[in-house]
Protein backbone atom coordinates (compact mmCIF):
# COMPACT_ATOMS: atom_id res chain seq x y z
CA UNK A 1 0.00 0.00 0.00
CA UNK A 2 1.47 3.16 -0.82
CA UNK A 3 1.48 6.42 2.15
CA UNK A 4 1.37 9.72 1.90
CA UNK A 5 4.36 11.55 1.73
CA UNK A 6 5.14 13.02 4.98
CA UNK A 7 6.73 16.19 5.95
CA UNK A 8 9.93 14.69 6.89
CA UNK A 9 10.53 12.22 4.07
CA UNK A 10 9.75 15.40 1.81
CA UNK A 11 12.88 17.28 3.48
CA UNK A 12 14.58 14.30 2.86
CA UNK A 13 14.07 13.78 -1.19
CA UNK A 14 17.15 16.05 -3.03
CA UNK A 15 16.76 19.72 -3.84
CA UNK A 16 16.24 19.16 -7.41
CA UNK A 17 13.32 16.97 -6.41
CA UNK A 18 12.03 19.53 -4.18
CA UNK A 19 12.48 21.71 -6.94
CA UNK A 20 10.50 19.45 -9.69
CA UNK A 21 7.65 19.34 -6.89
CA UNK A 22 7.53 22.63 -6.78
CA UNK A 23 7.29 23.66 -10.16
CA UNK A 24 4.60 21.56 -10.55
CA UNK A 25 2.61 22.90 -7.62
CA UNK A 26 3.59 26.27 -9.18
CA UNK A 27 1.79 25.17 -12.74
CA UNK A 28 -1.27 23.61 -11.13
CA UNK A 29 -2.16 26.78 -9.41
CA UNK A 30 -1.59 29.27 -12.87
CA UNK A 31 -3.75 26.61 -14.59
CA UNK A 32 -6.76 26.79 -12.29
CA UNK A 33 -6.28 30.22 -11.92
CA UNK A 34 -6.43 30.91 -15.79
CA UNK A 35 -9.85 28.93 -15.71
CA UNK A 36 -11.52 31.33 -13.00
CA UNK A 37 -13.68 33.85 -14.91
CA UNK A 38 -12.60 36.96 -15.69
CA UNK A 39 -14.08 40.18 -14.13
CA UNK A 40 -16.37 41.61 -16.32
CA UNK A 41 -16.37 45.38 -15.15
CA UNK A 42 -19.72 45.52 -15.47
CA UNK A 43 -20.29 47.38 -11.81
CA UNK A 44 -18.55 50.18 -13.28
CA UNK A 45 -22.01 51.12 -14.85
CA UNK A 46 -24.75 52.86 -14.21
CA UNK A 47 -28.13 50.93 -13.08
CA UNK A 48 -29.78 50.84 -16.37
CA UNK A 49 -26.54 49.82 -18.72
CA UNK A 50 -25.96 47.12 -16.29
CA UNK A 51 -29.85 45.93 -16.67
CA UNK A 52 -29.29 45.84 -20.25
CA UNK A 53 -25.86 44.27 -20.40
CA UNK A 54 -27.65 40.96 -18.16
CA UNK A 55 -30.80 41.16 -20.50
CA UNK A 56 -28.22 40.89 -23.60
CA UNK A 57 -26.42 37.80 -21.52
CA UNK A 58 -29.04 36.24 -20.84
CA UNK A 59 -30.91 36.75 -24.58
CA UNK A 60 -27.72 35.44 -26.38
CA UNK A 61 -27.34 32.39 -23.56
CA UNK A 62 -27.77 28.79 -25.55
CA UNK A 63 -29.54 27.06 -22.13
CA UNK A 64 -29.85 27.52 -18.69
CA UNK A 65 -32.42 26.60 -16.24
CA UNK A 66 -34.72 29.19 -13.91
CA UNK A 67 -36.04 28.05 -10.48
CA UNK A 68 -39.03 30.24 -9.47
CA UNK A 69 -40.76 30.28 -5.64
CA UNK A 70 -43.56 32.75 -4.69
CA UNK A 71 -44.38 32.29 -0.84
CA UNK A 72 -46.87 34.59 -1.13
CA UNK A 73 -50.42 33.54 0.60
CA UNK A 74 -53.12 32.55 -2.32
CA UNK A 75 -49.79 32.34 -5.05
CA UNK A 76 -47.80 29.82 -3.12
CA UNK A 77 -45.75 27.61 -5.62
CA UNK A 78 -43.03 26.72 -7.25
CA UNK A 79 -41.24 26.08 -10.86
CA UNK A 80 -38.47 24.86 -12.13
CA UNK A 81 -37.41 24.53 -15.99
CA UNK A 82 -34.50 23.30 -17.85
CA UNK A 83 -34.71 26.08 -21.18
CA UNK A 84 -32.97 24.49 -24.14
CA UNK A 85 -32.79 27.96 -26.53
CA UNK A 86 -36.12 29.36 -28.36
CA UNK A 87 -39.36 27.44 -27.30
CA UNK A 88 -37.55 24.21 -26.04
CA UNK A 89 -37.34 23.40 -22.62
CA UNK A 90 -38.97 21.27 -20.12
CA UNK A 91 -39.92 21.30 -16.24
CA UNK A 92 -42.20 21.08 -13.45
CA UNK A 93 -45.01 23.30 -12.06
CA UNK A 94 -46.56 22.59 -8.14
CA UNK A 95 -48.82 25.35 -6.65
CA UNK A 96 -51.64 24.35 -3.76
CA UNK A 97 -54.10 23.65 -6.19
CA UNK A 98 -51.98 22.06 -9.51
CA UNK A 99 -48.85 20.66 -10.08
CA UNK A 100 -47.72 19.42 -13.70
CA UNK A 101 -44.92 18.67 -15.78
CA UNK A 102 -44.53 20.09 -19.37
CA UNK A 103 -42.59 19.66 -21.71
CA UNK A 104 -41.94 22.18 -25.33
CA UNK A 105 -39.84 20.52 -28.19
CA UNK A 106 -40.69 21.55 -31.80
CA UNK A 107 -43.46 23.20 -31.86
CA UNK A 108 -45.27 20.51 -29.60
CA UNK A 109 -46.16 20.88 -26.35
CA UNK A 110 -46.50 18.28 -23.86
CA UNK A 111 -48.23 17.92 -20.27
CA UNK A 112 -48.48 15.11 -17.53
CA UNK A 113 -50.68 15.67 -14.59
CA UNK A 114 -52.55 14.24 -11.56
CA UNK A 115 -54.50 17.54 -10.81
CA UNK A 116 -54.65 19.95 -13.97
CA UNK A 117 -57.24 18.01 -15.84
CA UNK A 118 -60.09 18.35 -13.50
CA UNK A 119 -59.75 22.14 -13.85
CA UNK A 120 -59.65 21.92 -17.75
CA UNK A 121 -62.57 19.19 -18.46
CA UNK A 122 -64.00 18.13 -14.80
CA UNK A 123 -63.57 14.78 -13.39
CA UNK A 124 -64.16 12.72 -16.49
CA UNK A 125 -61.10 14.48 -18.64
CA UNK A 126 -58.90 13.40 -15.18
CA UNK A 127 -60.29 10.09 -15.23
CA UNK A 128 -59.58 9.66 -19.37
CA UNK A 129 -56.21 11.01 -18.55
CA UNK A 130 -55.05 10.11 -15.30
CA UNK A 131 -51.03 10.42 -15.14
CA UNK A 132 -50.37 9.84 -19.10
CA UNK A 133 -48.71 12.39 -20.69
CA UNK A 134 -50.75 14.06 -23.65
CA UNK A 135 -49.28 16.48 -26.15
CA UNK A 136 -50.81 19.55 -28.70
CA UNK A 137 -49.29 22.23 -30.83
CA UNK A 138 -47.57 24.61 -29.40
CA UNK A 139 -49.78 27.64 -30.98
CA UNK A 140 -52.91 26.34 -29.88
CA UNK A 141 -55.08 28.36 -27.77
CA UNK A 142 -55.78 25.51 -25.13
CA UNK A 143 -51.50 25.20 -24.98
CA UNK A 144 -51.10 29.00 -24.46
CA UNK A 145 -53.54 28.81 -22.15
CA UNK A 146 -52.05 25.74 -20.14
CA UNK A 147 -49.14 27.37 -20.38
CA UNK A 148 -49.96 30.86 -18.70
CA UNK A 149 -48.50 30.09 -15.45
CA UNK A 150 -45.27 29.87 -16.31
CA UNK A 151 -45.43 31.02 -19.50
CA UNK A 152 -43.17 34.75 -19.39
CA UNK A 153 -40.63 32.88 -17.40
CA UNK A 154 -39.68 29.77 -19.72
CA UNK A 155 -39.32 32.13 -22.58
CA UNK A 156 -35.44 33.59 -22.87
CA UNK A 157 -37.09 36.59 -25.21
CA UNK A 158 -39.48 37.42 -22.04
CA UNK A 159 -36.85 37.25 -19.64
CA UNK A 160 -35.00 39.78 -20.63
CA UNK A 161 -37.10 42.02 -21.70
CA UNK A 162 -38.57 41.80 -18.19
CA UNK A 163 -34.83 42.53 -17.13
CA UNK A 164 -34.85 45.95 -18.55
CA UNK A 165 -38.89 46.83 -17.61
CA UNK A 166 -37.52 48.86 -14.51
CA UNK A 167 -34.00 50.17 -15.97
CA UNK A 168 -35.11 53.99 -15.90
CA UNK A 169 -35.95 53.56 -11.90
CA UNK A 170 -33.26 51.00 -11.12
CA UNK A 171 -30.66 51.97 -8.66
CA UNK A 172 -26.77 50.23 -8.19
CA UNK A 173 -26.48 48.24 -5.31
CA UNK A 174 -23.88 46.69 -3.30
CA UNK A 175 -21.20 44.48 -4.51
CA UNK A 176 -21.66 41.40 -2.85
CA UNK A 177 -21.73 37.45 -3.87
CA UNK A 178 -24.53 35.02 -4.88
CA UNK A 179 -23.59 31.11 -4.00
CA UNK A 180 -19.81 32.14 -3.89
CA UNK A 181 -19.99 33.91 -6.85
CA UNK A 182 -19.41 37.68 -7.24
CA UNK A 183 -22.55 39.76 -7.94
CA UNK A 184 -23.21 43.42 -8.17
CA UNK A 185 -27.21 44.16 -7.10
CA UNK A 186 -29.67 46.54 -8.54
CA UNK A 187 -32.41 47.87 -7.03
CA UNK A 188 -35.64 48.08 -8.73
CA UNK A 189 -38.15 50.23 -5.77
CA UNK A 190 -39.95 49.21 -4.08
CA UNK A 191 -38.91 45.73 -3.52
CA UNK A 192 -37.18 44.02 -6.51
CA UNK A 193 -33.70 42.93 -7.17
CA UNK A 194 -31.38 41.95 -9.76
CA UNK A 195 -27.81 40.40 -8.65
CA UNK A 196 -25.60 40.02 -11.78
CA UNK A 197 -22.73 38.07 -12.03
CA UNK A 198 -19.87 40.48 -12.39
CA UNK A 199 -17.36 37.78 -13.84
CA UNK A 200 -17.60 36.33 -16.95
CA UNK A 201 -20.47 36.95 -18.71
CA UNK A 202 -23.28 39.66 -16.76
CA UNK A 203 -25.63 37.00 -15.99
CA UNK A 204 -28.85 37.46 -14.14
CA UNK A 205 -28.45 34.99 -11.06
CA UNK A 206 -31.14 36.00 -8.87
CA UNK A 207 -34.19 38.20 -9.41
CA UNK A 208 -35.99 39.27 -6.06
CA UNK A 209 -39.31 40.34 -7.71
CA UNK A 210 -41.05 40.91 -4.74
CA UNK A 211 -40.48 39.68 -1.02
CA UNK A 212 -41.89 36.54 -1.35
CA UNK A 213 -41.09 35.90 -5.21
CA UNK A 214 -38.04 35.40 -6.54
CA UNK A 215 -36.19 33.69 -9.62
CA UNK A 216 -33.02 31.89 -9.75
CA UNK A 217 -30.50 31.37 -12.97
CA UNK A 218 -27.85 28.92 -13.08
CA UNK A 219 -26.76 26.12 -15.56
CA UNK A 220 -25.88 28.65 -18.66
CA UNK A 221 -24.78 26.56 -21.67
CA UNK A 222 -25.27 23.40 -20.20
CA UNK A 223 -26.92 20.62 -22.83
CA UNK A 224 -29.74 19.14 -21.16
CA UNK A 225 -30.52 16.74 -23.90
CA UNK A 226 -34.22 17.06 -24.01
CA UNK A 227 -36.81 14.08 -25.66
CA UNK A 228 -40.14 13.87 -26.22
CA UNK A 229 -42.33 11.72 -23.93
CA UNK A 230 -42.97 8.07 -25.16
CA UNK A 231 -46.44 7.29 -26.77
CA UNK A 232 -48.71 10.26 -25.24
CA UNK A 233 -52.13 10.74 -26.18
CA UNK A 234 -53.66 13.78 -28.50
CA UNK A 235 -54.87 16.16 -25.95
CA UNK A 236 -56.90 18.07 -28.85
CA UNK A 237 -58.24 14.75 -30.08
CA UNK A 238 -59.64 14.17 -26.83
CA UNK A 239 -61.09 17.16 -25.92
CA UNK A 240 -62.97 17.49 -29.59
CA UNK A 241 -64.16 13.95 -29.50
Amino acid sequence: MTHPSSPASLAGRSPHRRAALGTALIAATLTLASCAAAPNHVQQESAANILKSAAKALSSARSFAIQATSTAQGSAGSLTFDIQGANQGEGAFTSASVSFQAEELKGIDYFRSKTLWSQVGGASLQSALGDRWVYIAAKSSTAAQLTLAFGELTSPKELALGLRKSASDAVRGKLTTFQGQPVIAVNEPPHAALYIATTGKPYPLRWVQTPSTQVDFSDFGKQFHLTAPKKPLDLAAILSG
